[in-house]
């Protein structure tokens, strides 16, 4: 059975907070939403104490099987560590649990998975990328058309030959795919 992975939770970020100057030295107080394909799917509101090293949540989580409404209000840490060249980086400390045991490990960024806040490690979240196949025509196919959306191949053709790098990758293009599926592909490479 496949884990629950970090794209699928609600997540919040301090270079967010940072970016949206949330970590200044004085408190500030605001509110985070989510939403997926236009439709909201969740908010909490954050109270921000950088000077005191904190962050407060308060949220409402409802039940989707019976409706019941759980109220929720807590704090987290807030840390910082020196940058090599001046400034500070700001870190969350994790507020969960392992065997009764606080986690307190330091991240940048914390998920909402369960019903509070906490690190990747503690709910056991995976990364979309790490439950792809690796092998497989569709697992193949997925991986080209990333390649094709992420890496743009700068130089086909060099004085009238292919480059090594074009050459690679039509190799790994011809690797399992039929016809059609090269037709398919060559045309999102813009290949003649």
């Amino acid at each position: 059975m496949a884990k629950t992975t970090c794209e699928e939770s609600h997540k919040l970020d301090t270079q967010f907070l940072l970016k949206h100057g949330y970590l200044q030295d004085i408190p500030r107080y605001g509110s985070i939403n989510w939403s997926c394909r236009g439709e909201p799917t969740g908010s909490v509101s954050i109270y921000v104490y950088p000077q005191e090293g904190f962050i407060k949540f308060s949220y409402t989580q409802t039940n989707r099987w019976d409706g019941t409404k759980t109220d929720f209000d807590y704090t987290v840490r807030l840390v910082t560590s020196p940058c090599y060249f001046g400034g500070k980086r700001w870190w969350f400390r994790c507020p969960l649990l392992i065997n009764g045991l606080p986690c307190s490990r330091r991240v940048g960024v914390l998920y909402l998975a369960g019903k509070y806040f906490g690190c990747r490690k503690c709910y056991d979240l995976a990364y979309q990328s790490q439950q792809e196949t690796r092998s497989g025509l569709y697992g193949l196919m997925g991986k080209v058309f990333r390649r094709d959306e992420d890496e743009y191949i700068r130089y086909k053709f060099w004085r009238g030959q292919p480059t090594k790098r074009y050459l690679r990758h039509l190799h790994k293009l011809d690797r399992g795919f039929t016809e059609a599926d090269l037709t398919e592909l060559n045309r999102r490479l813009g290949i003649r």
